[in-house]
């Protein structure tokens, strides 16, 4: 049982919430022991408080998820961890999350509030609408950066957070595209817990494209219109690098989606794919590069 519910934390999504530290380091802010600090709670906090979330997921979606090729393996939809024990960790992770924010800053609570508030009402109703899921997904992505900038103390950055709405638009697209690729491949029209049937596969593969294409351009223009002039970077030019790796790994994702030869989640499948992880690590050095040199 206590397996069952360390695999319901599903403590490898946590990797999500390095979004946090984004806005820390493009502030130039990654000598300030107190921002780090803060950031480092607040992954904590967030991480427990999206543990707990997903267990009240698929508390909701268990009946669904044993209809499914891969989430009839959670340790709810195949009996594996009491009703009873997912009932009371829900909770105490809400209560404990919220408990490491307050000694970090009050304000963050809010963002953590919304965050809990915006999850809970996908799990039980926005999931179910068509196109505004994949929307309230990107701004649940996005609140992450939010809660990093508020964490860190710096400021918002617009181009930020807009291509922050844009990839993970395209992400959640994926994510989409594939659960109805499959179904269609079953012969089901109706996606379990969805609000899309296979003729929506089109639709969604080319929404998929536009926003991916979209932000790329978005990265072009804070580039031009942010980066460029900022004293932070010594080499930014190197930081064209950036918009090339990001176009090539998206085609990628599509190109893997058209194919179903993705997983459900691109980003999980991304932090297990070895491509996937050197363009990471090419975008990692660039940005360095640009930094220091």
């Amino acid at each position: 049982m206590f397996l069952a519910l360390i695999e319901s934390l599903r403590l490898h999504q946590w990797a999500k919430n390095l979004l946090i530290f984004v806005p820390l380091v493009l502030a130039g802010k990654s000598d300030n022991l107190d921002a780090w600090t803060s950031c480092l709670l607040g992954f904590l906090a967030l991480g427990v408080l999206a543990s707990s979330t997903y267990i009240a997921n698929d508390l909701w979606d268990r009946e669904h998820d044993r209809l499914h090729w891969s989430k009839r393996e959670r340790p709810l939809a195949r009996g594996d961890l009491p009703l009873s024990v997912a009932r009371l960790v829900v909770p105490l992770g809400v209560m404990l999350s919220l408990g490491i924010a307050i000694v970090i800053d009050r304000g963050a609570i809010w963002t953590l509030l919304i965050y809990a508030a915006l999850t809970l009402t996908y799990s039980l109703f926005l999931k179910r609408v068509p196109i505004f899921d994949v929307f309230v997904l990107a701004v649940l992505f996005t609140l992450r950066l939010v809660y990093g900038i508020q964490l860190a103390a710096v400021p918002a950055s617009p181009w930020l957070l807009v291509f922050s709405m844009f990839i993970f638009t395209s992400l959640s697209l994926a994510k989409r595209q594939t659960e109805v690729g499959r179904n269609g491949a079953l012969g089901r029209n109706e996606v379990n817990g969805r609000g899309y049937i296979a003729k929506d596969a089109p639709l969604l593969f080319g929404l998929g494209l536009a926003t991916a294409s979209g932000a790329v351009l978005i990265m072009v223009l804070y580039l031009i219109h942010e980066a460029f002039s900022a004293a932070f970077y010594r080499s930014p030019v190197v930081l064209w690098c950036l918009p090339a790796i990001l176009f090539l790994w998206l085609g990628r994702i599509w190109l893997l989606v058209g194919r179903d030869e993705i997983d459900d989640d691109p980003l999980w499948f991304a932090l297990r794919d070895n491509v996937s992880l050197c363009m990471g690590a090419a975008m990692a050095i660039a940005f360095v590069v640009a930094w220091q040199l």
